[in-house]
């Protein structure tokens, strides 16, 4: 559990969202949101934010620190194996900074201490995605997936709703943004 971690950034994408659009339906990534760890000349990757871990993968967990996961903390992150890591917002046990006040980390003692601390938002990643150079940029373009940016509150929220929220706040930004609109009725029938 404690491989040797290291991603480089560049690039607008770098910790941005992408939310599956409708299209992907019947696909493994349909209605995921992906929070992207690294975007450059090497590629892309990043971790499904919405997917949670398998029985096997919370074992698995349990079997290395003794903890029983907490369901909605622990996700698949992607189909591609590597080092269970964490994203979370404690400075003090970061090894990798994100955009935002978020955090990477892999060290097993820094799994444990933010796992013990039970205000924490964090989860415990199990696998990423990854995307070729210029394959991400084309399935943008392709309109398979939105992008938006990404704060704590969308990286932590409850797993369950994640991509419905996900897709009206780019609808909301969208309107914004086209169409001019910032303000929007809770009920749309009020229009």
């Amino acid at each position: 559990m404690n491989a040797r971690f290291r991603f480089e950034v560049s690039d607008e994408l770098h910790g941005k969202l992408l939310v599956a659009t409708p299209s992907l339906h019947g696909n493994p990534f349909q209605k995921t949101v992906v929070l992207i760890l690294q975007h450059n000349e090497n590629g892309t990757f990043g971790v499904v934010l919405n997917r949670p871990a398998n029985d096997e993968m919370r074992q698995a967990w349990e079997d290395a620190t003794g903890q029983s996961p907490y369901e909605r903390c622990v996700v698949q992150g992607g189909p591609i194996g590597g080092p269970v890591f964490a994203i979370h917002q404690r400075e003090s046990i970061g090894e990798v900074a994100m955009p935002g006040g978020i955090f990477v980390s892999v060290d097993t003692k820094s799994l444990r201490h933010l796992t013990e601390q039970v205000d924490d938002r964090y989860r415990i990643i199990f696998g990423v995605a990854s995307w070729q150079i210029g394959q991400l940029e084309d399935e943008i373009d392709l309109g398979i997936w939105y992008t938006l940016p990404a704060d704590a509150d969308d990286i932590f929220d409850d797993p369950t709703w994640m991509w419905e929220k996900a897709l009206r706040r780019y609808g909301e930004q969208l309107t914004r943004d086209v169409v001019g609109i910032d303000q929007f009725p809770p009920d749309p029938t009020w229009n």
